[in-house]
């Protein structure tokens, strides 16, 4: 019995040397996220998206609001959602006017703006420790996750931007067209 528990031993020993001999996984300083699913809850919406960033300087912590994080800026947000609805066929920018007669459009772009809120302040999240790397799912609650006063909301879709504390942008994507 004591021959068995020093060979655990010395097993476990063995394995937690080689563990910390392993090099900690790295991951680029901009942030990149992937599309993971979106889940209906009656008329809320769940989306998850998988994110890394190899500094870990993800999120704002609350009392964070002088510039370039003050409330009017676009950094005082660090996760911003994009609203579009199916409409003749084509993905359209969500507006809070969906008739769009009152909508006022931008000179350079022709985008309304009134476009519907999308930011969201996610906390700080950085490690702890010497290794910053993160790594993993993140979800948002949208309630409701589409334009009730449009007629054109039973196909929309959403795009995806993470924003680090370096102001480092990452990737945008898709989700798919959700149908409701």
């Amino acid at each position: 019995m004591k021959n068995l528990k020093a060979k655990i031993s010395i097993v476990f020993f063995i394995l937690l040397a080689l563990s910390s001999c392993l090099k900690p996984v790295q991951y680029p300083d901009v942030p990149n996220v992937e599309f993971v699913q979106f889940d209906i809850q009656g008329d809320s919406g769940i989306i998850t998206f998988f994110f890394t960033d190899g500094d870990g300087d993800i999120g704002l912590n609350p009392n964070q609001i002088d510039p370039p994080y003050d409330p009017g800026s676009f950094y005082h947000y660090n996760v911003y959602l994009e609203y579009y609805e199916v409409m003749e066929g084509q993905l359209v920018k969500g507006t809070m006017d969906p008739n769009g007669e009152n909508a006022v459009f931008q000179q350079n772009n022709n985008q309304p703006y009134d476009t519907i809120p999308n930011g969201f302040r996610i906390e700080d999240i950085t490690p702890f420790g010497q290794n910053k790397s993160l790594k993993g799912n993140m979800q948002l609650v949208l309630s409701p996750f589409y334009n009730f006063n449009s007629n054109h909301n039973d196909s929309i879709r959403f795009s995806i931007l993470l924003i680090d504390r370096n102001l480092n942008h990452s990737n945008v994507v898709y989700t798919p067209v959700i149908k409701r």
